[in-house]
């Protein structure tokens, strides 16, 4: 597993997906069918998230003073197959955040081919008080022109979906 270090806000911030995490699929990944499980799908996404976090100042000393994402709600969408030796490389935007909220987006893709795509809801808390609040204007500082430079892109195909839901 290869995380790219992001110490740093580029500037400008990129208006593209950020990459942040290389993987390779590992045979233990896989299901009965040679296809890598949604388990670890999300085990990936976490994976990127948690770069995607760092990046924006919610690091262990944020998280040792009571304060964290929560992730409340994650969609996982098999787009196509991935198999033991493959290069995931993970790419998050922000479809969406504001001083509670993070909606984000992380596209998985093997060569250039989209294998999965995975859409989050995150939820800034006091993990002391066990109860919602904002992000503290650190994060939300670093947090904030990511979002812009993201609110000019097309939104991902399947965003929003519910499980079931027929295609147009």
């Amino acid at each position: 597993m290869t995380r790219l270090t992001l110490p740093d806000l580029p500037d400008p911030v990129p208006s593209e997906p950020l990459e942040l995490v290389r993987l390779r699929v590992m045979p233990s990944w896989l299901d009965y069918n040679g296809h890598m499980t949604e388990g670890r799908y999300l085990l990936a996404c976490s994976e990127a998230t948690d770069v995607f976090l760092h990046l924006i100042g919610v690091n262990p000393d944020y998280v040792a003073a009571g304060r964290s994402y929560y992730t409340v709600e994650t969609h996982i969408m098999h787009l196509d197959e991935s198999a033991a030796g493959d290069l995931l490389i993970g790419r998050l935007r922000v479809l969406s955040a504001d001083e509670k909220r993070l909606h984000v987006h992380v596209e998985f893709s093997v060569n250039g081919r989209p294998v999965a795509a995975l859409e989050q809801m995150l939820l800034h808390v006091d993990a002391r008080e066990g109860r919602a609040a904002p992000a503290d204007p650190d994060v939300l500082a670093r947090l904030q022109p990511i979002a812009d430079a993201h609110a000019a892109l097309e939104r991902p195909s399947g965003v929003g979906r519910f499980v079931g839901q027929r295609r147009g």
